[in-house]
């Protein structure tokens, strides 16, 4: 081999040294190798003159302010970045709010720039404003739908509200986006319910169920509800038929994430309502525990039956102690239609019998209709359902709708039957078996009780509720449309207990007075109601005045009414622009628990055609509570 001697001089100058092995060959007379020996080498490198001159500038300090401005942005971005990395990577709370925003952000700047466009730029009349909007509203309804559905969580709650509440008040195309929030959500799939059944129960599926339906009979913001037939416990007894309500496993860390965000926003804000928005975040954090919504449903159901209304107005699906767990909730099955597919079932009769193609069209006839009404004072009213070709109908005033809702009955229930007799000797002329005609039968009853009394059904929904909240102080803070069944003999399923709001005995009396108030519209009186308790606000940066006070708690707990407001002073103000400037300060707790079911009872009526005055249906409930005669 050949012998590598040294990498420099030993005698040079030197800025790295080290020992470098020298390897030796044998010698030629083929003596023994010699021995490797380290020999200690430098190496030497010439570096020229100014090399590192660049280096030096760049690192220097900054001597002018250009240079330390420059300096200070690259920090800046470079830090900002790295921080903004990590909260996205590590901090679900942020990673929520940039996913929310990400989402919104483009919805708002559109809306915006196409207003804009509109009044500024093409000077457009208010008619072709709304045009344009609607064309826009159009567009983006379902990408806000699709948002919610991928962020989950609360945001679904929040749609499912303002899909109920917002009938009348928000745009048409908006409310009818978020009403299918309301009956469910894309499934998970069957593998995952099955894992989450096993690792919360010990059990497998087949030790607890003799079948356990795929698909689920709704799929909500945090978990899923499957019908299954209970594995009977003792020798001899037949399957029961079941719910089985099955929690998402991220959902807790979700609601979390999106309940942080809302209190660090309530406390930079709005510090005075911080009480409401810990309510808020307790609440949620109980209707993330099954186990808590099993007692909830026990406890309700022995108040409604003190009161009389369980089982004979209204049933509540009792709990299956074998599993219960804070995320697999078994419950016995009700059989019945839910109260929105019942409202939209309603009014695909009724445009049929006017001659139009389905419910939708009627929708927009009736959402207009409702915010006429609601801008004329709101309240209760039942000719909604007017048309240019039931102009006799009309002619009867508020009777007009019932007579309509009739007439699309029967003549749904004729068609029915018509349908019904064809088939049937369509099946005797051919000779199928009597399995055949029985099964019929069968579908004939399934169509049979969906010809349901919608109006006694929404009348019962409101008493039970007023019930619950004046007399019993517990009641059920979410009774959307997608949580109450219509069941075949009229009766009333209440569904989902897992948000149950309760009233201290003094709230409850605040609520009762504040009825009592609305419904002889005296407005010192509500107004007074509403300062004792707490509540304040702001208008143009002043306190709020009875005039105003009065329409706020007419929103909450009576009626939705639009019209112009005559303040104290004599102004006469637009509602909208009203509700735009208010600012609420301070909000007791009983306002924002009452206002929530409120406006839902309020909105699922609105929805169906039929809207109320709160305070004229609780009217009898409030002096009940008071113990006055």
């Amino acid at each position: 081999m050949m012998i590598i001697n040294s990498l420099a001089s030993q005698n040079s100058k030197s800025i790295l040294g080290g020992f470098v092995p020298v390897m030796c060959k044998p010698d030629g007379d083929g003596a023994a190798k010699r021995p490797l020996v380290p020999r200690r080498v430098s190496l030497s490198l010439s570096i020229p003159p100014g090399a590192f001159a660049g280096v030096t500038r760049v690192l220097r300090w900054p001597t002018t302010k250009r240079e330390g401005v420059i300096l200070f942005l690259i920090a800046a971005f470079i830090i900002g970045s790295a921080t903004f990395a990590s909260l996205y990577a590590f901090h679900r709370g942020f990673r929520r709010t940039v996913q929310f925003w990400r989402g919104m952000a483009p919805i708002i700047l559109k809306y915006k720039f196409v207003k804009f466009k509109a009044e500024k730029i093409d000077h457009c009349s208010p008619e072709e404003l709304e045009q344009r909007l609607n064309v826009f509203r159009e567009s983006s309804a379902p990408v806000l739908v699709n948002l919610i559905i991928r962020l989950g969580g609360i945001y679904v709650k929040i749609g499912q509200v303002m899909s109920t509440v917002g009938q009348g008040i928000l745009p048409q195309q908006y409310v009818d986006a978020l009403q299918p929030l309301q009956d469910g959500l894309p499934a998970r799939s069957l593998d995952e319910i099955s894992r989450i059944v096993q690792d919360s129960t010990g059990k497998t599926m087949n030790d607890l169920f003799v079948s356990f339906d795929e698909k689920p009979i709704g799929a909500a913001s945090i978990a899923q509800v499957h019908k299954a037939m209970l594995r009977p416990r003792r020798k001899g007894d037949d399957p029961k038929p079941v719910v089985v309500k099955v929690q998402h496993p991220e959902v807790a860390e979700m609601f979390e994430a999106d309940l942080s965000n809302l209190e660090t926003a309530t406390r930079l804000f709005a510090p005075e309502s911080i009480e409401v928005t810990k309510a808020l975040r307790k609440r949620h954090e109980n209707e993330l525990d099954f186990t808590k919504e099993a007692e909830n449903l026990r406890e309700c159901t022995r108040d409604m039956q003190r009161y009389g209304l369980e089982p004979s107005l209204v049933r509540i699906p009792r709990v299956v102690e074998d599993i219960c767990t804070p995320n697999v909730l078994a419950m016995e099955y009700l059989d019945g239609i839910s109260l929105s597919e019942a409202i939209q079932q309603e009014q695909d009769k009724v445009a049929k019998a006017l001659g139009k193609k389905d419910g939708d069209e009627l929708k927009k006839i009736l959402a207009s209709r409702m915010r006429d009404h609601f801008k004329n004072g709101g309240g209760a009213a039942s000719g909604m359902l007017g048309d240019r070709k039931m102009k006799i109908l009309n002619a009867f005033g508020p009777s007009a709708a019932m007579m309509l809702r009739a007439y699309a009955s029967a003549r749904d229930s004729i068609e029915n039957a018509a349908i019904a007799a064809v088939k049937f000797g369509s099946k005797l002329r051919v000779g199928l078996n009597n399995h055949d005609i029985l099964s019929d039968d069968v579908q004939s009853k399934k169509k049979t009780k969906a010809n349901v009394n919608l109006g006694r059904a929404l009348k019962t929904m409101v008493h039970v509720h007023g019930i619950q909240l004046l007399l019993g102080g517990t009641y059920n803070a979410d009774p959307h449309p997608g949580n109450v069944l219509i069941l075949p003999d009229g009766r009333l399923g209440l569904l989902d207990y897992g948000m149950v709001g309760r009233l201290s005995p003094q709230d409850r009396e605040a609520v009762a007075e504040t009825i009592l108030a609305l419904h002889d519209n005296d407005k010192a009186a509500t107004a007074m109601i509403y300062r004792k308790s707490g509540y304040k606000g702001t208008f143009n940066n002043e306190a709020l005045d009875d005039a105003m006070l009065h329409r706020f708690a007419s929103f909450h707990l009576d009626r939705i009414d639009l019209s112009p407001l005559t303040l104290d002073s004599g102004e006469i103000v637009e509602t909208r622009e009203m509700f735009r400037s208010v600012r609420e300060v301070a909000v007791p707790l009983w306002v924002e628990e009452s206002r929530r079911l409120g406006g839902l009872l309020m909105g699922v009526n609105a929805q169906a055609a039929r809207p109320i005055s709160l305070s004229k249906e609780w009217k009898p409930i409030a002096k009940e509570a008071l113990r006055k005669p």
